[in-house]
Order: C-alpha cells, then sequence, then structure tokens
C-alpha cells in the first residue's frame, strides 16, 4: 500500500482525481491484476482518507472501465476480455499509421538518432534478463516519438485518450505473449530506419506492420492459452 495521502492547498486537483490517479496508478503498474478486490477499507486506512473519495475515484474507473463495481460483493479490477483487447488495437491500427506519416516530417534528427541508437544498443545485449529489462523500458519510445510531433493535435489525443486502454493491452500482452519484445525490437528499428529517411509512406508500413504483427502475436498466445 501507498503512504498516507498529504493534503496540499495549492494542489490543482481534487482529493477524488487524486485518489482516482493513485488507484488508476495501482492497476496500470499491475500491482493489481485483472480480477483482484480492491478493498476500499484498506486504502481508507493505509491513505488515511474517508471512503467518499474512494467511492467517487472507483466510479470514474468503472466509467474508464479499469474496474466493475458489485453490488454486495465490491469492486473490482475489471479483466480485459479478447473482444475489448482486439478493439483496442484496431484503433491503433487505424490511427498510429496516420499519425506517424503525418509526424514523419516534424521529428527532431537528433531524437530519431538517439532512438536508433537505444535501440540498437540493446541488439548487442546477450543476458537475456538484462535485455528484456531494456526492451520494457523503451516499449513505448517508438510511439511516443510519433505522438509527441504529429502536427494534427486532434488526431494524437485520440490515441493519448487511449493511453490508460493501450497500457493496460500491453501488460495483457507481457503476460501471453512472454518473448512479444524481442520481435517488437526490429520492428521498431524498421520504424526509426524510415522515420530517419523522412519517408513517411515507408514509416507508416512499418507502424502498420508492427501492429499487425503484435497482434497476431497476441491471437495465437491467446488461443493456445484456451
Amino acid at each position: 500500500m501507498s503512504e498516507p495521502l498529504t493534503m496540499d492547498p495549492d494542489y490543482k486537483l481534487s482529493l477524488g482525481e487524486r485518489v482516482a490517479g493513485m488507484l488508476r496508478n495501482e492497476i496500470l503498474s499491475g500491482r493489481l491484476a485483472p480480477g483482484a478486490r480492491l478493498n476500499l477499507d484498506d486504502y481508507k486506512t493505509s491513505w488515511d482518507i474517508s471512503i467518499t473519495p474512494l467511492r467517487d475515484a472507483a466510479k470514474k474507473l468503472e466509467a474508464d472501465g479499469l474496474v466493475t463495481i458489485s453490488p454486495r460483493k465490491g469492486v473490482f479490477v475489471a479483466k480485459i476480455d479478447s473482444n475489448a483487447l482486439f478493439e483496442i488495437f484496431e484503433i491503433r491500427q487505424a490511427l498510429e499509421p496516420l499519425i506517424t506519416e503525418k509526424a514523419t516530417p516534424h521529428i527532431p534528427a537528433q531524437e530519431i538518432e538517439a532512438a536508433l541508437k537505444e535501440h540498437r544498443a540493446i541488439e548487442k545485449i546477450v543476458y537475456p534478463a538484462r535485455r528484456l529489462e531494456r526492451l520494457r523500458k523503451i516499449d513505448d519510445l517508438v510511439h511516443d516519438l510519433v505522438l509527441n510531433h504529429c502536427p494534427n493535435a486532434r488526431l494524437a489525443r485520440l490515441v493519448i485518450g487511449l493511453r490508460d486502454s493501450i497500457i493496460w493491452c500491453r501488460n495483457t500482452v507481457q503476460h501471453s505473449v512472454p518473448d512479444a519484445f524481442d520481435p517488437s525490437l526490429a520492428e521498431h528499428i524498421a520504424i526509426l530506419e524510415a522515420l530517419a529517411t523522412r519517408d513517411s509512406a515507408r514509416a507508416a508500413g512499418a507502424m502498420a506492420d508492427h501492429l499487425a504483427a503484435t497482434r497476431a502475436r497476441t491471437e495465437t498466445a491467446l488461443a493456445a492459452r484456451g
């Protein structure tokens, strides 16, 4: 459990919003697994707050699809089913290649080069555990790079608005496909190499290929898991 919440009179968010954010972090970080019971009384004691902002936060997270509230049973971390997972993939496959195409001319060369250097350094890592740790840390790097430099702010916000769902989706993929990061490394490098040459169509195609391959790996793993 986290430390008690401290009230800052200058803090812009309400207590309920802060509590919702902290509970969201508990879920998205993996500390609370899908299906786990979210005991509000424990958080009430640990964070030294009343039950009201916790209940308000739970309702907000339910609206966001992160928890389910069952009368007389409690609050539970929602389970992401295969339909929800692939709905998220469909949205990403529709939008992220276009975002990549739009962003390609606008990304500073030094940022592309730094990202490529980071990825190529990982290719040289021999030890699997260390390699996996580094791959996890940079998994969002390419996706954030194109999002941050997409000139169509409304388009980018559509994907940014799905950030929680994307993180949750990624965590599900990690559990279902333990070796998903290794093939993603080569796919990310292909995107970055296209960005480096300012080839918008090639970069968009590489992003589309990466998302399609990730989805296929996930489908195969979920089917095998039954």
